[in-house]
């Protein structure tokens, strides 16, 4: 079964804990990366020549990058497709950067 990547864009990244109704996004999309990346959700490193979604946000006045490797953005597809039978994919994916965020504060 082929997948629509595109679909992905309908995730909401925060899942209403940030902003304050100022933010707005200035650019959200598949790529295909040049350069290394940190993943948002997961903290798996993102390589070069890999897909992923960018997304471009202004907070506070502030310009923010985020970055999503291809398993969290299949994963985020699942979601907003329901195309999941029991837990949906995208908690897993978030637990994934709850460990390994909680191993790097104890090294």
């Amino acid at each position: 079964m082929d997948i629509n990547l595109d679909d992905a864009l309908d995730f909401d990244l925060f899942e209403g804990d940030i902003g304050d109704g100022t933010e707005r996004c200035l650019s959200d999309k598949i790529v295909k990366c040049r350069k290394p990346h940190a993943c948002f959700i997961c903290g798996s490193k993102i390589e070069p020549g890999q897909i992923a979604r960018s997304s471009t946000w202004v907070f506070d006045g502030e310009l923010h990058s985020y970055y999503n490797c291809e398993i969290c953005v299949h994963a985020m597809v699942k979601s907003v497709n329901s195309d999941y039978d029991d837990e949906d994919p995208i908690h897993a994916r978030y637990e994934v950067g709850e460990v390994s965020r909680a191993k790097r504060e104890t090294q």
